[in-house]
């Protein structure tokens, strides 16, 4: 097996499929300027058998470099040879820069047989550099929803249940909307203490090339909780930001707000939704890992490595 370096547009020829939006060749030229530069991988033999895009930034050459996660990209399911073969010649590709590879895959449950094999190959290969915890929740659960949780959970979403709030769905397209939605998720942030990532204007431009669902709970006639969410693959979309005005927490608007999400998704093809990790390099936040549990969100490890 061998690695050549390629333009993004012959890059883009030899992928029918991705494993999800942040290995696209649209996401990573979107996201282009937020890399010293960007180096597209093919790892072949007989035929392409990989695909990474990595962005080149600190000294260090990152997959990914603005997302949530990366790793590699194949056509088909590739078997254990290879990915070693893989990850040795990414090692080496590396020392021959005289860079550090930086590695974070999605969580397990997005392809459990070829991320089961990567993470043993990366481990061997390289070092783990933190493990998070992943929730997400498995729409197939909202079937028997109030049934399966937990009695303080139940009983928050049953006091949500009798105030008035409204819930919409705003598509991608409705700036508007859009607009309002961000401008909840950015006092929540604020609020809370947490980093907004996003800037209005990456969010913009990012729902131009990515498929996306905002939503907004309304209580007389304020907006008071929102999310926004990604479509990462065929049937997995992904939170990306979540969450409420402080003034209205004693509302219980988010267990409302996750109740309708779930119930929307159920109606629309998904399989899961990726709540996101409640880690930050590996250290928890107890309360928000309360909260994904309390809603009836299932846990998952996700890797970050470095060879």
């Amino acid at each position: 097996m061998r690695i050549t370096e390629t333009s993004a547009a012959e890059y883009k020829e030899f992928f029918m499929r991705y494993p999800h939006i942040y290995n696209t060749v649209g996401f990573s030229e979107l996201n282009r300027e937020k890399a010293d530069s960007l180096h597209y991988l093919l790892f072949e033999n007989s035929k392409v058998r990989f695909g990474l895009v990595l962005g080149e930034r600190n000294g260090r050459l990152l997959s990914p470099f603005s997302a949530p996660f990366g790793g590699f990209t194949t056509n088909r399911q590739q078997c254990f040879e290879f990915v070693d073969e893989a990850v040795a010649l990414l090692k080496d590709y590396g020392d021959g820069m005289s860079r550090p590879v930086v590695m974070t895959l999605p969580p397990v449950f997005y392809d459990e047989r070829q991320l089961s094999v990567m993470t043993n190959s990366m481990h061997r290969f390289g070092r783990i550099c933190s493990m998070d915890v992943n929730y997400h929740f498995l729409i197939s659960d909202f079937d028997n929803y109030g049934m399966s949780l937990e009695r303080t959970a139940k009983n928050k979403l049953r006091q949500a249940m009798k105030e008035d709030f409204v819930f919409r769905h705003i598509d991608s397209g409705d700036v508007e909307g859009v607009d309002r939605a961000y401008c909840v998720i950015r006092r929540n942030r604020e609020d809370q203490g947490y980093p907004l990532r996003m800037s209005h204007d990456d969010v913009v431009n990012t729902i131009k090339v990515v498929d996306a669902d905002f939503f907004l709970l309304e209580h007389e006639g304020n907006d008071i909780a929102a999310a926004q969410i990604f479509h990462v693959t065929d049937d997995i979309c992904q939170v990306i930001y979540w969450g409420d005005l402080r003034e209205y927490s004693r509302l219980r608007p988010m267990n409302y707000l996750a109740f309708r999400i779930f119930e929307y998704y159920r109606g629309h093809g998904v399989r899961i939704l990726d709540i996101g990790p409640s880690t930050e390099n590996g250290v928890p936040n107890y309360g928000l890992c309360s909260f994904k549990e309390g809603i009836g969100c299932r846990s998952s490890l996700k890797f970050s490595f470095e060879i």
